[in-house]
């Protein structure tokens, strides 16, 4: 999304300055170890150590401490991937890593993850649904296992024929759609493109996303729109251009606990624990920056609000009331044109709600799919 892009490049402007800083003093100490001035060459040199710890790790444990509370009880995310994972082969170049989990034969669910992450983030849906449902888990081109296109097309009618390029191969049971953010737009640019197939689609849910460039639909709309040519899309391209400088500053900020701080007040209502915040931070730092700023040039041009009243299979729409890249309203906005879909809050919650609330949005989903079915 645009503004979480601008906020995660702030996060690493700030990490190339505490690297600057550190350079600094290691320098002032060197220059002045032997001098009249050795009092103050070792205050440099322990301001050095500090904030070369700080970098490393410190500000990260740090961070995640003060900016979360723990709750008792909680099963925390991790990394995981399945053992059962399958290579989808597209005509662009792209690779397409598909994993399997729960019960085969029975009926699937299909998800497609938000941008700047990877199909990881679905932790606690693989443990919910996957005692009763066949879930297929895709990761977008150039995220996690798979591979970009080599002609570079990020736009959402790509990662539309990408979903039914999977959907064709996977061959899924009376299928449920289900996207977080880009993966919702996603959904919706199938749903214009392939409309003929919606009849073999059980229902859709989407979650934290919007039917227009996300720009319209964040906080600081206008604003955002008014920065779009002339400053967001430059950032894109520079940052396409520097991609590996862009990433290696993206994993100080991880380090140091700015991608934390970014992810916490962009992506969380502040009910999070620890282990939630560092997770979804270091799926963050795990994206490429050039694919990235391809996915965000692409949401620009992202428009589906034409197909919204066409669509006639039961649709849940999920918002969450704290969400500041994905407003509540967008949600409510397709809620009153697409015809007989429902809309529910999750309170308090952020952009990622799919955690912070995972025990109410499993919940309600698997009630929507169960009603779905009659």
């Amino acid at each position: 999304m645009p503004l979480l892009l601008l906020g995660l490049l702030l996060a690493d402007l700030l990490s190339l300055l505490f690297l600057g800083a550190d350079i600094y003093l290691w320098r002032e100490w060197y220059v002045y170890r032997d001098t009249l001035d050795d009092e103050y060459a070792r205050a440099c040199l322990i301001g050095a150590i500090v904030l070369l710890l700080y970098i490393l790790s410190g500000g990260r444990s740090i961070i995640k401490l003060l900016l979360s509370r723990k709750r008792r009880g909680e099963d925390e995310p991790k990394p995981e991937r399945s053992q059962d994972q399958e290579e989808l082969r597209r005509s662009d170049g792209s690779l397409i890593n598909i994993e399997h989990y729960g019960i085969k034969g029975r009926q699937s669910i299909v998800f497609v993850h938000g941008w700047n992450s990877n199909s990881m983030q679905w932790y606690y849906q693989k443990k919910y649904f996957g005692k009763d449902y066949h879930l297929i888990l895709i990761d977008l081109p150039g995220l996690g296992k798979s591979r970009r296109p080599d002609n570079k097309d990020f736009s959402l009618e790509n990662l539309a024929s990408v979903l039914n390029d999977v959907l064709e191969k996977t061959q899924p049971v009376n299928p449920i759609l289900w996207g977080h953010s880009i993966g919702g737009m996603t959904i919706l640019t199938f749903c214009k493109m392939f409309k003929q197939k919606l009849t073999g689609i059980m229902g859709l849910v989407l979650e934290h996303t919007t039917y227009t460039n996300p720009t319209k639909t964040a906080i600081l709309n206008k604003l955002l729109i008014a920065l779009q040519n002339p400053v967001l899309k430059p950032i894109c391209w520079l940052m396409i251009l520097f991609s590996p400088l862009v990433w290696l500053s993206r994993w100080m900020s991880y380090s140091n606990g700015n991608m934390l701080m970014m992810t916490r007040f962009l992506t969380f209502a502040g009910t999070q624990t620890p282990a939630q915040l560092d997770f979804a931070s270091l799926l963050s730092a795990m994206a490429p920056p050039a694919v990235t700023a391809r996915g965000v040039l692409g949401m620009f041009n992202y428009d589906a609000t034409s197909v919204l009243t066409s669509i006639s299979i039961p649709v849940l729409i999920v918002a969450a009331d704290s969400d500041k890249l994905t407003k509540p309203e967008a949600s409510y906005e397709m809620n009153q044109r697409i015809p007989g879909s429902r809309v529910i809050t999750l309170t308090p919650a952020g952009h990622m709600g799919l955690m912070e609330r995972h025990e109410e949005l499993n919940q309600t989903v698997n009630e929507f799919i169960r009603g779905s079915k009659g």
